[in-house]
């Protein structure tokens, strides 16, 4: 249960997908003045460094952030991800790179509320030092059983990020179940589960169950082209749920030039 580090897979292609399509939702939600609730259920150590001999062992990054450049000037939400991570690289260095709640801690506003659910303890560690002098909530817990006890926020305005390790076969089967009680409980708050593409195709039944829900929903899939050797993951799939106005048509643009600048135009990006 606990072998999982996301350190051996930060910067990956499917991390800028996700982080991308984070930052687009947190944005969208600083577009009213009343504050909101960020929830984190797999939120890792919060913090990589991308010089790390776990992050060299699979060297994931070099298909992905590294091989963008922070430089290119873009007008997508590519462009705003490049240049968040140029503000927090001033901050920790050239070879940082953020997860989901170091961007959100980027982006979230004074008022604004952020609860980290963690569960590893060698990174619930690493997640306590990076937020040391932050107010934000942490908690070791079982992030979907604790997340679902904590909502709705007072707020009533939020999102919540799924981003599970899959190391555990039957998380396929629980996501949807444990999402649409979620959703019963806070039915206007936005939830994005995030998901690997392998090679077997395994989350298929998953994703079926979650399309089944009586709930607004769209996906977005973002694939590899199939040059690339070595990879185990193929693809990287988002579903949201009450996905804000034209978050589809921002995240679109933004892939597709993720898309020329990783692959050349090569792979594919759907969502709808």
């Amino acid at each position: 249960m606990f072998s999982y580090q996301h350190i051996y897979h930060a910067g990956s292609f499917a991390d800028v997908h996700k982080h991308v399509a984070l930052m687009l939702l947190l944005e969208k939600l600083n577009e009213k003045p009343k504050p909101y609730a960020y929830f984190d259920t797999h939120a890792g150590r919060g913090m990589y460094d991308l010089s790390s001999r776990e992050a060299n062992k699979t060297g994931e990054y070099k298909h992905g952030i590294a091989a963008i450049g922070v430089d290119v000037k873009l007008t997508s939400a590519l462009g705003r991800y490049l240049d968040l991570l140029k503000t927090v690289r001033a901050k920790y260095g050239e070879t940082a790179y953020p997860g989901s709640p170091a961007i959100a801690r980027e982006i979230l506003r004074p008022g604004d509320r952020m609860v980290l659910s963690e569960l590893h303890p060698g990174e619930l560690t690493h997640l306590r030092e990076t937020f040391e002098h932050d107010r934000v909530e942490i908690h070791r817990q079982d992030a979907m059983n604790g997340m679902t006890a904590m909502i709705p926020p007072s707020v009533r305005r939020g999102l919540v990020l799924i981003d599970p390790s899959y190391e555990v076969k039957t998380e396929y089967a629980e996501m949807a179940p444990k999402l649409a009680k979620a959703l019963r409980r806070w039915d206007s708050g936005i939830f994005a589960l995030w998901y690997p593409i392998l090679k077997d195709a395994r989350h298929t039944d998953m994703l079926s169950a979650l399309k089944a829900l009586p709930h607004d929903k769209l996906v977005s899939e973002f694939m590899a082209p199939d040059s690339i050797e070595g990879h185990r993951m193929i693809g990287s799939g988002l579903v949201v749920f009450n996905a804000p106005w034209k978050f589809a048509e921002n995240l679109d643009a933004a892939m597709k030039d993720l898309r020329t600048a990783l692959y050349a135009g090569g792979g594919s990006h759907t969502v709808g």
